[in-house]
C-alpha cells in the first residue's frame, strides 16, 4: 500500500511539473506583453514602432526579415515624432511609405538607417539634399523634397497616426511592436528571437 502511495504522489508531482512548465512558456500580460491604456482596434496585425535615429531599432532591422519568417507574417512599420530630430527623419521613411504602397524594401530601410546614423555631422544642407536624392533615385523613388502636393498630404496623415499611437499607447521607448493595436510587447524581457516571436505569435491571435 505505501508504495501504491508514493507512486501516486511521484504521478502527481509529475503532472504538476509538466503543468507549470507549459504555463511558464504561456506569456504572460505584465511581463513579455502589456494592454495599452487605449486600444485601437483597428488596427489589425503587427505593426513596428521605430525610429530611424534609434540605434536599437536598427539593430531590429536586421533581424526584422526573421521574425517575419518566424511569425508567418507581415510586419508594418510606424515611425515615431517624439522630436524635432525623428521629425525630420520621419518624412524621410514616410516619403518611402507613400511611394511603395507601404511597404518600403528591408533594402531601402537599411540605407535610411544608414542615412540618418552614419552621414557626417559637417554635412551641409545642399551635401544631405544630395545624398537623400541618391536614395531615392537609386531607388527608383522620387525624392522627399519631390513629392507631389497629395503625397505631401499623405506624409502628413501618417505623421497624425503616429502621433495617435505614441498617445494611445503610452510608448516611451522604441522598437516596439503592438498587436492588434490592443497588445505592446516587452521586446527586453524576451531570452532570444524564438522567444520574442512565440510571444507575438500568442498575441496575434489572442482575443
Amino acid at each position: 500500500m505505501k508504495r501504491i502511495y508514493q507512486a501516486f504522489f511521484v504521478l502527481l508531482f509529475t503532472v504538476f511539473a509538466l503543468s507549470g512548465c507549459s504555463d511558464s512558456k504561456t506569456p504572460q500580460e505584465g511581463d513579455q506583453y502589456s494592454v495599452i491604456p487605449t486600444p485601437m482596434p483597428e488596427m489589425k496585425g503587427i505593426t513596428e514602432i521605430f525610429s530611424l535615429s534609434c540605434g536599437h531599432c536598427r539593430k531590429m532591422e536586421s533581424i526584422l526579415p526573421e521574425i517575419k519568417k518566424l511569425t508567418n507574417s507581415n510586419i508594418k512599420q510606424v515611425h515615431v515624432i517624439f522630436n524635432e530630430s525623428a521629425q525630420k527623419a520621419a518624412f524621410i521613411f514616410y516619403a518611402a511609405m507613400v511611394q511603395t504602397d507601404n511597404n518600403p524594401s528591408h533594402a531601402l530601410v537599411e540605407q535610411l538607417f544608414a542615412f540618418v546614423q552614419d552621414s557626417p555631422k559637417d554635412m551641409t544642407a545642399d551635401q544631405r539634399k544630395a545624398a537623400i536624392d541618391k536614395i531615392f533615385h537609386d531607388n527608383k523613388l522620387k525624392s522627399p523634397y519631390e513629392l507631389t502636393e497629395a503625397q505631401q498630404k499623405q506624409v502628413f496623415k501618417m505623421f497624425q497616426q503616429s502621433e495617435d499611437i505614441v498617445r494611445n499607447a503610452a510608448l516611451e521607448s522604441v522598437p516596439a511592436f503592438l498587436i492588434n493595436g490592443k497588445y505592446l510587447v516587452n521586446t527586453s524581457a524576451h531570452k532570444n528571437l524564438q522567444d520574442l516571436a512565440n510571444t507575438i505569435d500568442y498575441l496575434k491571435n489572442k482575443q
